[in-house]
């Protein structure tokens, strides 16, 4: 859920490059704004991609079953690399 909500950041992020490329191309007047909004969309295009596959990589590495056969290994492993993602219980 986690890394869901955290990479739904990307797609304002798109449509704010899509805004700022149809911007550019039609209004002279506003085109430093436009570009503006361009450079910083594609900013958190490119941080958001370098978190997926960092993640992602990561994720492949405890779903890994040579190196961690039984479930309570991955599920260990993915304790120790990802310390936020810990399990809470609720009373």
């Amino acid at each position: 859920m986690g890394l869901s909500v955290c990479l739904l950041g990307m797609v304002p992020a798109f449509a704010g490059l899509v805004v700022g490329l149809v911007s550019v191309t039609r209004d002279r007047s506003e085109r430093g704004l436009a570009a503006a909004g361009m450079v910083c969309s594609a900013v958190a295009l490119f941080a958001g991609s370098l978190a997926l596959v960092w993640l992602l990589g990561k994720a492949a590495h405890c779903g890994d079953e040579d190196r961690y056969p039984s479930a309570t290994a991955r599920k260990g492993c993915v304790e120790r690399e990802f310390p936020f993602a810990q399990a809470t219980t609720t009373p």
